[in-house]
């Protein structure tokens, strides 16, 4: 294994959540060596919202050449120190770069990758990869044929009501919501969310990053919520472990077709969940990640990346390791013009394993909104881009 290498940062990054457009930076690369932060929950509010002071990141490099800058985010650190003996904010070590390590029990390759091209919209997901399939046949899970026990479906459009679980002595909440005529002899696919760093439960749980909608009853949802609003690799793995148990226990899930959803430190929380256990979810979106410290090496798994060009970062921040992973060809990939985004697939990746970048004209956030346009363009994309796999 090569050693880390970690260059001192050379700037510092001041910023805040302004009038909706989300302008804290919010980095992490993927490495040997990488820099991560803290970035803002759609729900802070002011600079310092854990009351805590503020940190700022280091830019690492690392032996594969890729760095970054980024701020850490206001408050207390999730993860404490790191293998590199820096805390959260500085340079963290990671086990691996990234392998191609197999996707067992991922739902099959079935279909071609296809790469569309990204197109710079107004409006509109931009070139999705393609047609992904979830050929490997369904896996029923323990809950299928069975009424659920304990668990409570949230009202649409509301946080509530919330599931309690008890891990390592501690009570912790999760959000659970089916479909309105949930079927317990189908297996449905199943989707669970993850806030930003000092979020809570309510920043995705009411409408599931604006999915619930789009999935017109043919998926499950899981909403997971951190302790104090700030994720902890060590703790927060077993959590989700133990949700993922009990939701497969109760009610009837298609286990190859699992996917995680996770914004700025949940974003980052994903990734450390799709490292820590591989074969175990089909795709993976991330949002602005960052803020998770030693992060796994990664096997296949079907992903999108999203980041703003307020936050300084780029592909190399959020999706080249993924890319890597799954074989894709890494090239330099367009850069969202003015009041626009743009999603673009990468090419070359590994049958059913596509990934795609989409950079935005904006700032921390995961619902971005295109100049002169009322509306997000994120869901459709995130949803365009998981149909084809999960269908």
């Amino acid at each position: 294994m090569l050693p880390s290498v970690v260059v001192p940062f050379s700037r510092l990054f001041r910023s805040s959540c302004q009038s909706g457009r989300y302008r804290r930076p919010a980095l992490a690369t993927f490495g040997l060596s990488v820099a991560l932060s803290f970035g803002c929950s759609i729900e802070e509010a002011g600079d310092n919202p854990t009351g805590g002071s503020s940190g700022t990141s280091a830019g690492g490099t690392s032996a594969g050449g890729m760095s970054a800058g980024g701020t850490s985010a206001s408050g207390t650190s999730a993860s404490g120190t790191s293998a590199s003996g820096t805390s959260a904010g500085g340079s963290v070590t990671m086990s691996g770069g990234g392998g191609s390590g197999g996707g067992s029990g991922s739902g099959g390759s079935g279909g071609t990758a296809g790469a569309t091209g990204g197109t710079a919209a107004g409006g509109g997901a931009g070139g999705s990869a393609g047609t992904g399939g979830s050929g490997g046949g369904v896996k029923m899970s323990d809950g299928c044929n069975k009424a659920p026990t304990t668990l409570k479906s949230a009202t649409v459009n509301q946080a509530t009501p919330v599931n309690n679980i008890m891990v390592g002595g501690t009570s912790r909440q999760f959000l659970t919501r089916w479909p309105s005529n949930y079927d317990n002899k189908k297996a449905y696919p199943l989707h669970i969310g993850l806030h930003g760093a000092t979020g809570t439960i309510s920043e995705n749980g009411k409408d599931n990053f604006g999915l619930w909608s789009l999935s017109k009853d043919s998926t499950i949802f899981v909403t997971l919520a951190a302790v104090g609003g700030l994720w902890s690799a060590t703790s927060d793995l077993a959590y989700a472990d133990a949700v993922l148990k009990q939701v497969e226990s109760e009610l009837c899930i298609d286990t190859t077709r699992v996917v995680l959803e996770g914004f700025s430190q949940g974003g980052a929380m994903s990734w450390y969940l799709t490292g820590s256990r591989p074969g175990v979810f089909r795709a993976v979106i991330g949002h602005s990640g960052g803020g998770v410290q030693g992060i796994p090496a990664l096997s296949s798994v079907a992903y999108l990346g999203s980041l703003g060009t307020d936050e300084g970062g780029g592909q190399n921040t959020q999706t080249d390791q993924f890319a890597k992973a799954n074989g894709c060809t890494i090239d330099t990939l367009p850069r969202a013009e003015t009041g626009k985004h743009v999603c673009t697939p990468y090419k070359g990746c590994k049958d059913g394993f596509p990934v795609t970048w989409c950079s935005y004209d904006g700032g921390h956030g995961f619902q971005d909104t295109d100049s002169g346009s009322n509306s997000t363009w994120v869901p459709a994309a995130v949803w365009d881009f998981l149909t084809p796999l999960l269908f």
